[in-house]
């Protein structure tokens, strides 16, 4: 039987020791953790989800909270017993991480944010609806129904967006793998986790986080610059920021070496061994 709360959202746990939950970005799956997983689980219990609307989780049928995709995560914890926790979240998963913070703060041992940006971006929202237009737009020009035009083309965008984030030294193998799984995901879902997430803003809360924080960011990170990073850290009392150069948004498996490294001697710093 496969690992699922509700029949809804989708996780696998690795290893043994103190909990370490991964929560993965829009439009990936917990496989984006395939570079952190073999290594975190050598010393910790590592829970990897599939956030709704992502993977091997229930759909996405319309825009919803980032409360209630943090309320996912709480039910998972709870159906493995886990009352404390340390929160790793790349990009989106640095969102559902910190509200999980501010729900829960009783239960958070420390936060790692990857890529992440914690204000409001009403940009994003605005190309969600964009897209949405332009795609029924060419829905009905193909006279197609909606879940028949999910594969239209959608391979080609994907590759288009995907190449974009990977650095020119990327094994093409990796960038074959990366626009595989996305292309998992509906793009129904992807237009609804956009206006999710746009719309979300903890700009004002981040001062009253007291658990150590490590941020980490690419320098050439195009889809959640280092400037966003830099906001969270001067906010946030207890945390530390750490630039990688050279790379962009998909660090996590260009250059595990280092974000792994960063991450657990962050965990041993704060004495979560």
């Amino acid at each position: 039987m496969m690992p699922y709360v509700n029949n809804e959202i989708y996780y696998e746990v690795y290893g043994e020791g103190r909990p370490l939950m991964l929560i993965h970005g829009a439009w990936a799956s917990h496989e984006w953790w395939r570079m952190q997983i073999p290594e975190f689980s050598k010393k910790y219990k590592v829970i990897a989800i599939d956030v709704r609307g992502h993977g091997k989780s229930a759909r996405l049928e319309k825009p919803t909270t980032v409360q209630k995709l943090a309320e996912d995560v709480d039910k998972v914890l709870n159906t493995l017993g886990i009352s404390e926790i340390v929160l790793v979240g790349w990009s989106m998963g640095g969102m559902l991480s910190t509200q999980y913070y501010f729900e829960h703060p009783e239960k958070v041992k420390g936060l790692v944010l990857i890529s992440s940006r914690l204000h409001k971006r009403p940009r994003m929202l605005i190309e969600a609806y964009l897209r949405t237009i332009r795609e029924m737009f060419t829905l009905f020009m193909d006279f197609a129904d909606f879940e028949g035009f999910e594969s239209l083309k959608y391979e080609d965008e994907v590759k288009k967006e995907v190449q974009k984030m990977f650095s020119s030294s990327t094994d093409p193998e990796i960038i074959r793998w990366a626009i595989e799984d996305l292309t998992k995901n509906r793009r129904r879902d992807y237009i609804n986790i956009v206006k999710t997430l746009a719309k979300y803003d903890a700009s004002d809360k981040l001062h009253m986080i007291k658990v150590p924080m490590l941020i980490i960011v690419g320098d050439k990170d195009e889809r959640t610059p280092p400037e966003f990073a830099k906001k969270i850290h001067e906010k946030v009392p207890h945390s530390k920021l750490i630039i990688i150069e050279g790379y962009g948004h998909y660090m996590l498996i260009e250059r595990p070496d280092i974000v792994n490294k960063e991450i657990i001697d962050f965990l041993q710093s704060i004495g979560y061994r």
